[in-house]
C-alpha cells in the first residue's frame, strides 16, 4: 500500500511539471517571443508612422530644382519623387530616397519642362504618404514682361478653312501699330499690382489665383473677371505713372477702379499710353505672328509640344516656341480676356471689309465679350488663331487670364 502511495505521488508531480511547461509555452506564443524584453524598449508596435511633409515648396534653377519641405517629428529620412507633367510622380517618377532633410537640388533635369515632386517621410514604421505635388519647370533665364511692337498695316481676320460660323465671313483690318505683352501677365505682378490698387481706391471681385492649382513660379493669373482685368490694366497703368485708358464718362476724367460697370467705346482713352486689353483684331493679329491663312500661329497641323492645350493645367509662361512676332502661349495654357462684345450667332456679319481699328459691335445678343487663345483644356478648336468663345463678363476659370496691350510703348 505505502509503495502504490508512493508511485502516485511521483505520477502526480509530474504531471503538475508538464502543466507549468506547458503554461509557459502558451504564455510565450500568446506574447510572440520566447522572453520579456527589458523594461522601457519601445516595440513595433509603439512606433507611429511619420506625418506627410508639409511646407513642400520647389524652385526653378537652370538645369535643376531645389525642393524644400519642413522637417516632420518622427522621420528619420525623406524620399522625393519626381516626374515631368501631368505623371503622377509617386508612380510614374523617378524615386530619391534617403534624405536627411531638405533642402534637396533635384538635376540634371531638362529645361523648359514642367515637373511635378512629391515628398514623403520614412520611419521604422513605414513610408507616409505623399505631400501635394508641386509643379517647378527649370529654366536658364526667368520670364519678364514686355511690351512688343505690332507693326501697322492691314491682316485677313477669321477663318474659312473649316466652316466655323463664328470665324466667318473671313474680312479685312487695318490696324495702327500697338504694343502687347510678350507673356500671359504672370501672378507675381498681378498681385503686386493688386495689393497696391486695394490700397488706392480700387476693388475687386476676385484676388486672382496663381496658375490652375495655386502653386508654382511664373504663372499666368487666373479666375479673374474681365472687370477686374481692365481695372486691374488701369491700376498698372496709374503705379507705373501712365494714362489710365479707361473711364466711367465720355470726357475720360472719372477713372474706372470700383464695380462692375459695361464700358462703352466712348470710354476709352485709346490713345493713351496706359494699359489695356487688346481688341479682338489686335490679338488675333498678333496672335498670327504675321503668317496669315493658317490654323495655328505656326501652321495648319496641331503637332506635338507646340502649345499647352493637354498638360491637366496651367504651366509657367514662355516654355513653348515663340510665334513670328515674339509672342508666347498665344495659344494654350490659359484662354485670355480681348475687348470686344461678341457671341457665336453674331460671327463677323457687323464687320465691314477693311474696316480700320474695329473694336467689335456695341453690344452682345448674349450680353458676352469675347475670350482668345485656347487653354490646358477645352481642345485644339480653341488653339486656332481664330479660335472665339463667349462669356459673360463676370466670369471667372482656373483656365482664363489676360495679357496687357497698349497703343503706345
Amino acid at each position: 500500500m505505502r509503495l502504490l502511495m508512493r508511485k502516485w505521488h511521483v505520477q502526480r508531480s509530474f504531471l503538475v511539471f508538464l502543466c507549468s511547461c506547458v503554461s509557459l509555452l502558451t504564455t510565450a506564443c500568446v506574447v510572440g517571443r520566447v522572453a520579456e524584453p527589458p523594461p522601457g524598449l519601445p516595440t513595433y508596435q509603439d512606433i507611429a508612422a511619420p506625418l506627410i511633409p508639409i511646407g513642400v515648396a520647389a524652385a526653378e534653377g537652370d538645369g535643376f530644382v531645389t525642393v524644400t519641405w519642413k522637417a516632420g517629428a518622427g522621420a528619420t529620412s525623406y524620399n522625393i519623387y519626381y516626374a515631368t507633367m501631368p505623371a503622377p510622380p509617386r508612380t510614374n517618377g523617378t524615386k530619391v530616397a534617403g534624405l536627411a532633410a531638405g533642402p534637396y537640388r533635384v538635376r540634371p533635369l531638362k529645361n523648359k519642362t514642367p515637373y511635378l515632386f512629391v515628398v514623403t517621410a520614412v520611419n521604422a514604421a513605414g513610408e507616409s504618404e505623399g505631400s501635394a505635388p508641386v509643379m517647378a519647370v527649370p529654366l536658364a533665364t526667368p520670364p519678364k514682361p514686355k511690351l512688343v511692337r505690332i507693326p501697322a498695316g492691314p491682316f485677313r481676320m477669321g477663318d474659312n478653312l473649316d466652316d466655323t460660323r463664328y470665324a466667318l465671313p473671313v474680312h479685312t483690318v487695318d490696324l495702327d501699330e500697338f504694343y502687347i505683352d510678350r507673356y500671359e501677365t504672370m501672378y507675381a505682378l498681378w498681385k503686386e499690382v493688386h495689393d497696391w490698387a486695394l490700397a488706392h481706391g480700387y476693388s475687386f471681385d476676385s484676388a486672382g489665383r496663381n496658375g490652375s492649382a495655386d502653386a508654382g513660379n511664373y504663372l499666368p493669373v487666373v479666375m479673374v473677371s474681365w472687370y477686374d482685368s481692365v481695372k486691374w490694366l488701369n491700376a498698372r497703368s496709374e503705379k507705373e505713372g501712365r494714362t489710365p485708358a479707361y473711364y466711367l464718362d465720355s470726357s475720360h476724367t472719372a477713372v474706372y477702379r470700383t464695380g462692375s460697370v459695361d464700358l462703352t467705346g466712348d470710354r476709352v482713352k485709346w490713345d493713351a499710353d496706359g494699359y489695356r486689353l487688346p481688341t479682338e483684331a489686335e490679338w488675333e493679329k498678333a496672335a498670327r505672328g504675321g503668317l496669315e491663312g493658317r490654323r495655328y500661329p505656326w501652321g495648319d497641323e496641331l503637332g506635338a509640344g507646340r502649345a499647352n492645350d493637354n498638360m491637366g493645367g496651367t504651366v509657367p509662361v514662355g516654355i513653348y516656341r515663340a510665334n513670328g512676332y515674339g509672342l508666347y502661349d498665344m495659344a494654350g495654357n490659359v484662354f485670355e480676356w480681348v475687348w470686344d462684345w461678341g457671341s457665336e450667332r453674331q460671327g463677323y456679319h457687323w464687320a465691314a471689309d477693311g474696316a480700320k481699328n474695329p473694336r467689335g459691335p456695341d453690344s452682345s445678343d448674349t450680353a458676352t465679350r469675347l475670350r482668345r487663345g485656347g487653354a490646358f483644356r477645352y481642345g485644339p478648336e480653341h488653339l486656332k488663331c481664330s479660335g472665339r468663345m463667349f462669356r459673360k463678363p463676370t466670369y471667372t476659370a482656373p483656365y482664363f487670364g489676360f495679357r496687357s496691350a497698349a497703343s503706345r510703348r
